[in-house]
């Protein structure tokens, strides 16, 4: 938990210190909580609270939501067993609710959005693990109705030195916006997860962001997420 600890502070400044301003280009923090709850029959129910804020602007962004996934087919081939029981199957399918407020420019927008999800996963040899988040979201703006796809691919891999366990990783996200008709954002993250026993889990990752129809067009994001596990005990 000591060396958890130290790399926190380190990887924020960074972070931070890339993500220089333009005019099309800002920086962001990203911090989130999780509450992650194991259930019986192989279910899962996660709650999140996060906020999105923006280092030299007045951009900011409140979210929270829920949600409940079915774990299908469990990971038996020998690897490091995760806290997070989602990456021991194969497939999970889910669905949730989120809130979101925006405050831009000092204008209010209001976001309620349900999304529903397929993650099927893959373990190759040498301890990898592959993932493809397909994820449709239903989105009301304002009250302004819209859809939109998205598809991560993640790779990641776990290490263990003694009793300290790490798990670098990489993704790739891209957006469909079902309203503007277009694949038009992308993001790009690399982080390392700290996992402290079964109880909880440290992300800290790096973010790029590209959009061609948001304002700004590019982000540089550091980020920071810290997962609980529950487990249901009957």
């Amino acid at each position: 938990m000591r060396e958890l600890l130290w790399c926190v502070p380190l990887f924020i400044s960074l972070c931070a210190g890339a993500s220089a301003q333009t005019s099309n280009t800002a920086g962001e923090f990203w911090p989130e909580v999780d509450a992650d709850t194991q259930l019986p029959s192989n279910l899962r129910l996660l709650l999140f609270e996060g906020l999105e804020k923006g280092q030299e602007s007045q951009y900011q962004q409140l979210f929270v939501g829920g949600g409940l996934g079915y774990q299908l087919k469990p990971i038996l081939r020998p690897h490091l067993i995760n806290i997070d029981q989602d990456k021991e199957h194969y497939l999970v399918v889910g669905g949730g609710y989120e809130y979101l407020r925006t405050i831009q420019s000092g204008k209010a927008t209001y976001e309620n959005r349900l999304a529903v999800e397929a993650i099927p996963r893959y373990r190759p040899p040498a301890g990898f693990l592959l993932e493809d988040r397909n994820r449709a979201e239903f989105r009301w703006v304002n009250g302004q109705y819209s859809t939109r796809y998205r598809n991560q691919l993640t790779v990641e891999r776990d290490f263990r030195a003694h009793n300290f366990r790490f798990t670098p990783y990489a993704s790739a996200e891209a957006y469909y916006d079902g309203a503007k008709h277009s694949w038009n954002e992308e993001q790009y993250t690399g982080g390392i997860q700290f996992p402290y026993r079964r109880l909880l889990m440290l992300d800290t990752y790096y973010l790029r962001q590209d959009c061609t129809t948001c304002n700004p067009e590019h982000l540089n994001v550091a980020g920071l997420t810290l997962s609980f596990f529950f487990r249901n005990k009957t």
